[in-house]
């Protein structure tokens, strides 16, 4: 049967926001960005389903980690918490929206939200595979290394992911050297290498 990987978010705190109706306008508009930037790998789309919740299937989880980080990053300062998913559909998939469904991929992603909330951490995986708490420890240290960079830090970090670095300065009218820079902090390094092992791993839970 073939695997999926599903992504339920949680706006944490959401009651206590100031300026609710606008949280939920960015909201709305987040995962409509998500849908279109990842179009590639989205089984069924993204979509909020209970006022503060979203959730999406990918037909990978190998870049969900990069999706999260987009979704943050849309978001902030709004904090989410992630759970995701990797499993087998046990209903027939439905490509327009992420509703209706039900199997395996669902359970682990719920009880990964719920692990997310109570341990207090922004991304939690589950899958019945070998290297779950590995992934987990990974993800908790990639999040704390993120807040190490600055906000600049990090947007030159998300756009070299697919994109050339004398592209990225053009984009942010900025020196080719500045991008260099930023892309060679110890920081950033370790988050790309981070992020390139916990890809490649992710990768390998799509395979017989």
């Amino acid at each position: 049967m073939k695997t999926y990987c599903a992504i339920i978010g949680d706006m944490n705190r959401s009651r206590s926001l100031p300026r609710r109706g606008a949280v939920q306008q960015r909201f709305g508009h987040a995962v409509a960005k998500i849908n279109d930037e990842f179009a590639d790998v989205v089984a069924s789309q993204f979509l909020i389903t209970l006022g503060d919740e979203f959730q999406g299937l990918l037909t990978t989880p190998a870049g969900s980690y990069q999706l999260i980080r987009r979704f943050q990053d849309l978001m902030h300062p709004v904090p989410f918490a992630f759970g995701v998913g990797v499993g087998t559909l046990s209903t027939p998939l439905k490509k327009e929206a992420a509703l209706g469904m039900d199997g395996e991929v669902f359970y682990h992603a719920r009880q990964a939200l719920g692990n997310a909330k109570h341990a207090k951490r922004p991304v939690v995986y589950s899958f019945d595979a070998e290297g779950m708490r590995l992934v987990n420890a990974l993800a908790a240290l990639m999040e704390r290394q993120w807040l190490r960079l600055t906000p600049r830090q990090k947007q030159i970090v998300q756009l070299l992911h697919g994109h050339p670095a004398k592209d990225v300065a053009r984009k942010l009218h900025i020196s080719p050297q500045a991008v260099s820079k930023a892309g060679a902090s110890a920081a950033a390094k370790e988050l790309d290498e981070a992020a390139g092992a916990l890809r490649e791993f992710l990768e390998r839970l799509n395979k017989p």
